[in-house]
């Protein structure tokens, strides 16, 4: 919890470092981390009264990697770690248990937040008892050696409940807090408080990073800067979902209707934006992905935009044929502007998918499945066009903000698109068509109330004034069933919930 340092409660001295050999190791390190920053300031701070001859420049190389790796290194191995101590209380409060029950729990429900081996788990377990923070009894095992039962005593759990309701010091003791919050029913307003801090401070300097990377037109930085944005945008979904998910939690586990909705399938920003608000599970995975995962049972919603020519009909073919044994609704979220993204400009004058074909075109794909590589198929076979002799079709991206990085910083020259997406990266547009873009949801789940709560968010008019800033989006139908599958046979009967 803190590096060579103390925490108190209710009287009781508590290491962060689990012994006096760990703790003399650290304080001998950073003595040497500082001893290391001294000597390279003196090299820093010689006059340069001349130019340095050959060898004098191999050996300040030769000395700066010397001095500077070991440095990091070593800044690296003294992270601040969470002590185990607190964590095993509380998993020691949610019922009596013996050592190797506890580390099967850690490595089960906590990885890779908090791991713990035997050793460092025994000595926490010795620890905990002389503190009187937990009491230990002998008990007979069916067949094998006896156990050490622990329980967690009174003054144990009063230590505990200081601990979780303090603001987690690094992200992964917040996360094991989360967690144990969640299971045992503790109010976790502060804590989470204290985490949205953190994430949306870490999250606006990535993107100013990353707006830097893109006005220098530095494309290496600006794959670097977005991948850290993304962390960062990850880290703050993540954290909304914790909240929506702890705001219900109890003694006991979550009933399943007060659990959020696994929403997986096609890239889509509003869809992003429905996730967020409504605090969804989500995954972009594809459309046709999203419809396998919704017949496997590994999701509550698919979201979709595959179009089938012959029938000219979006999305019905496919649940009927990929979801034969479900009766499933297909509710519109949008009828959406897509086309092609090129750079500001249009530099290789792209007029349409037949200028896919050039030689000095290099085009960057969406991933196999992926609704918009289905639709530019289809457009290529429409102009009698090989998509496989085209140069880069088998370079694939999962999402369209991906596509438009890579045409905004050179690395590409067109990708398929939206029309939001252009504006969003400053691009220009090549308009194909309008497409379809439907969630595909059981009856049951559109029946059940978390159903009924996620489309009552469609009418919103904070998700609606959103909606309408995006360019390329009708919202006529948003929230109309289009049609029922049932049981692979399609109906176009009005639904009334």
């Amino acid at each position: 919890m803190f590096l060579g340092g103390n925490f108190h409660s209710s009287g009781v001295r508590y290491s962060g470092i689990e012994d006096s050999s760990k703790t003399f190791r650290v304080a001998g390190g950073w003595f040497f981390v500082l001893a290391i920053l001294a000597v390279q300031r003196q090299l820093d701070c010689r006059p340069a009264a001349r130019s340095p001859t050959a060898l004098e420049q191999l050996v300040g190389n030769v000395s700066f990697f010397v001095l500077t790796i070991p440095r990091f290194a070593l800044l690296y191995a003294l992270h601040i770690v969470m002590s185990p101590v607190f964590p095993l209380l509380g998993l020691l409060l949610r019922g009596d248990a013996y050592g190797y029950e506890l580390k099967r729990i850690v490595e089960t429900e906590f990885e890779p937040h908090w791991r713990i081996d035997f050793a460092q788990l025994y000595r926490s377990l010795a620890k905990l008892s002389a503190d009187g923070l937990a009491r230990a009894h002998v008990a007979a095992s069916a067949g094998g050696p006896e156990r050490r039962i622990y329980h967690v005593t009174a003054r144990g759990r009063s230590a505990f409940e200081k601990w979780i309701h303090a603001p987690a010091a690094a992200p992964d003791e917040f996360w094991v807090k989360a967690r144990l919050a969640t299971t045992l029913g503790y109010a976790a307003d502060a804590l989470i408080a204290g985490e949205r801090a953190r994430v949306n401070a870490a999250r606006a300097v990535q993107r100013e990073l990353q707006r830097q990377a893109r006005a220098d037109a530095d494309a290496g930085q600006l794959v670097m800067r977005e991948a850290a944005l993304r962390r960062a945008q990850a880290d703050a979904d993540a954290l909304d979902l914790a909240a929506a998910v702890m705001r219900v939690s109890s003694h006991r586990a979550a009933p399943a209707q007060n659990m959020p909705l696994m929403l997986v399938g096609s890239d889509d920003p509003l869809l992003g934006h429905l996730a967020q608000t409504a605090h969804l599970l989500s995954q972009v995975v594809g459309s046709t992905a999203g419809l396998e995962a919704l017949a496997a049972n590994q999701a509550d919603v698919a979201a979709t935009h595959l179009r089938d020519p012959e029938a000219h009909e979006y999305n019905v073919p496919f649940v009927q044929l990929l979801i034969p044994e479900e009766d499933i609704l297909l509710v519109n979220l949008a009828v959406r502007e897509y086309g092609l993204l090129v750079a500001r400009g249009n530099p290789k004058k792209i007029r349409g998918v037949r200028d896919l074909a050039r030689r000095d075109v290099r085009m960057l794909n969406r991933t196999r499945g992926a609704g918009a590589r289905v639709w530019l198929l289809q457009h290529l076979r429409a102009a009698r066009l090989n998509p496989t002799t085209l140069r880069g079709w088998s370079d694939a991206v999962a999402t369209y903000d991906a596509v438009a990085g890579a045409i905004s910083s050179g690395a590409a020259d067109v990708g398929p698109g939206l029309r939001t997406t252009a504006v969003q990266w400053d691009l220009d547009f090549i308009g194909l068509g309008e497409e379809r873009f439907d969630l595909a949801i059981p009856r049951s789940v559109y029946e059940s109330p978390r159903g009924v709560k996620l489309f009552q968010w469609l009418d919103d008019q904070t998700f609606r004034a959103y909606a309408a800033a995006l360019p390329g989006y009708d919202l006529a139908r948003s929230g109309r069933v289009m049609a029922e599958i049932k049981y692979g046979r399609a109906t176009s009967r009005k639904i009334a919930r």
